[in-house]
């Protein structure tokens, strides 16, 4: 399967931040199929447009993301998901092309929660909260639900095996 094959529906994918590296952050396209999370670098460091001098602005202007703010798939660029239109999705291809994409069994979830509240940091880009996700492994990620999207929703689609 492939990502030109893969119908996005409502209940079966979401767009997250994840920081990493205590400061850095990336964005994902999240895929849920039956037996797996499967995770699209679909932007890299994104950061809030500010700043006292012209410098500072020019500079966090490129990180600033722009458009609808409150439509999550504002927050993707077309180069990232280009690069694995043609990859297998379930065969570890999209790893072997960026390291920063995933595939989580889903059997391997343990545990999935979700936190309303805002996540610091994200200045002035909408978000709703944060959804948990714990494997068998004990490894855990936090997605920061972009734009107009429910955390409570994407967290009960995740659980529901």
């Amino acid at each position: 399967m492939t990502l030109k094959d893969f119908t996005l529906t409502e209940d079966n994918h979401f767009i997250a931040m994840e920081y990493y590296a205590l400061i850095l952050n990336r964005t994902f396209l999240v895929l849920l199929t039956k037996e797996y999370l499967i995770g699209i670098q679909g932007n890299g460091m994104i950061g809030v447009e500010a700043g006292e001098n012209e410098l500072t602005r020019a500079i966090t202007r490129t990180l600033a993301v722009r458009g609808d703010l409150t439509n999550p798939y504002s927050y993707l660029k077309s180069k990232y998901l280009d690069a694995i239109t043609h990859a297998n999705l379930l065969d570890g291809s999209i790893v072997a092309i960026n390291k920063t994409n995933f595939l989580i069994p889903r059997s391997d979830i343990r545990n999935t929660s979700y936190n309303p509240g805002k996540k610091w940091g994200m200045g002035y880009y909408p978000h709703d909260g944060r959804v948990y996700i714990e494997t068998t492994r004990h490894k855990k990620r936090e997605f920061i639900i972009l734009g107009n999207q429910s955390g409570k929703l994407i967290a009960d689609h995740i659980l529901m095996k």
